[in-house]
């Protein structure tokens, strides 16, 4: 009887692990991008809506870069997509090393990633979007059939200003990227501030 109630426990136990490991790894799923290890769209966002609402409280200074890896589309078309998926695990790597321990970095979309940087104004979030680029640039990507290539990114940076909210922000520092990728790629481009815009 008593060895059978052990025996019984010990099974409970087992199923309590791994049941808990289970529920972990869901939370994993639910918050980070499993490519490439970063949170995940709906987590970037979470966490942007968060610092929107800290910033608007206590007035603090608050800044987003929007990233896209240039000619992306170019890399799976002739690299395959094995070779697009290493690089967009070695491009987050790079942003994991490059931001601060305050900052948020996220897989935005396909090959774009959002980066938060609290207490950051534009031309700090600047000189990081410029410290990233440089750093990606210097990262040679391979491919197993053909070896090394190189890779760059463009970026997009905006500053938050009243009345901006989630849309607004992402907007401008997507214009930002846009108008990065337009003259040229491989830059950092800053948006201005909307009263600048509408003069």
């Amino acid at each position: 009887m008593y060895a059978e109630l052990t025996r019984l426990n010990n099974q409970l136990l087992t199923m309590q692990r791994e049941l808990e490991k289970k529920n972990q790894q869901l939370e994993r799923l639910a918050y980070f991008d499993a490519l490439t290890g970063l949170l995940n769209r709906h987590a970037i966002l979470e966490k942007l809506a968060e610092w929107l609402i800290h910033v608007q409280r206590y007035g603090e200074r608050l800044s987003v870069a929007m990233l896209d890896i240039d000619h992306f589309k170019q890399v799976n078309d002739t690299r395959g997509h094995r070779t697009g998926d290493r690089v967009l695990s070695e491009v987050a790597r790079v942003l994991q090393r490059s931001i601060r321990q305050t900052d948020y970095v996220g897989r935005y979309g396909g090959e774009e990633f959002l980066i938060i940087l609290p207490s950051t104004d534009a031309s700090g979030a600047a000189v990081m979007g410029e410290r990233i680029r440089t750093s990606i640039e210097g990262t040679p990507m391979t491919d197993p059939a053909s070896g090394a290539f190189p890779l760059t990114v463009s970026v997009g940076v905006a500053e938050y200003t009243a009345p901006d909210n989630e849309d607004l922000l992402i907007s401008r520092a997507d214009t930002a990227l846009y108008r990065a990728k337009s003259v040229g790629r491989n830059r950092v481009e800053v948006a201005p501030f909307p009263s600048a815009t509408s003069q």
